[in-house]
C-alpha cells in the first residue's frame, strides 16, 4: 500500500493500533454474543447478507476502548481539541465470496468516515478508494484504521478466503445537544 499516495491524492489516513491482538479479542468475543441480541439492528441486505450490523452500544461495553482510540485519531485529523464528537458505528461481516459495492457515506452531517479491521484473513478483499479516474487498492490487516472523507467513494473487493473478515465501520460528526 502506498500510504503517501493515499494521504496526498485521496486524503485517506492510515493508522495501526499497537497491541491490537490483545485489545481486540474481547471486542470480537462480545460481538459474537451481541450480534444475536434482539436489539441488534441489521440493514443493507445485498447479495444475501446484511452489510451493516448495529449492536446496541449500551449492551457492548467492550467496544468503548476502541471507540475512544478512534475518536482520538479523528480529533487529530479534524484538529479538534474540544467539543463532543458523535460516532455511529456498525460491524461488517464479509463471508467468503462477499463484496461491498461502490458507495459513499455522505448522507448527513458526517465529518469523517472510517473502518477498523478486527479480523482479516489472507485474500479477504482489498478496500478500494476512488477519486475521479484514480483509485488505490489496499489490503488491510487486523489493527488497521482508515479515516477518509464521507464523500470519498470506496468499495471492498471479493473475500476470496475461506473465512469471515470482520470490521467496524463508522461515521463521525459533532454531537448536538439533542443527541442522547
Amino acid at each position: 500500500m502506498d500510504t503517501a499516495f493515499l494521504r496526498e491524492k485521496l486524503d485517506v489516513r492510515h493508522y495501526r493500533r499497537t497491541n491490537h491482538e490483545v485489545l481486540d479479542k474481547p471486542i470480537i468475543a462480545a460481538y459474537e454474543q451481541v450480534r444475536e441480541d434482539p436489539q441488534t439492528q441489521k440493514s443493507h441486505l445485498f447479495h444475501g447478507r446484511y452489510e451493516n450490523i448495529y449492536p446496541p452500544r449500551d449492551r457492548f461495553p467492550e467496544i468503548e476502548p476502541l471507540l475512544s482510540w478512534i475518536e482520538a485519531r479523528c480529533r487529530e485529523v479534524l484538529h479538534l481539541e474540544q467539543g463532543e464528537l458523535g460516532i455511529a458505528f456498525w460491524f461488517n461481516e464479509m463471508q467468503p465470496g462477499n463484496i461491498t459495492t461502490l458507495h459513499t457515506h455522505n448522507d448527513s452531517d458526517e465529518l469523517l468516515s472510517g473502518v477498523y479491521y478486527l479480523d482479516v484473513p489472507a485474500e479477504s478483499g482489498e478496500i478500494v478508494f476512488h477519486s475521479g479516474s484514480e483509485h488505490v487498492a489496499s489490503m488491510p490487516a487486523a489493527g488497521d484504521l482508515y479515516l477518509f472523507s464521507p464523500s470519498l467513494p470506496h468499495e471492498v473487493r471479493e473475500n476470496r478466503s475461506h473465512d469471515v473478515r470482520l470490521s467496524v465501520a463508522f461515521n463521525i460528526g459533532i454531537r448536538s445537544t439533542d443527541d442522547a
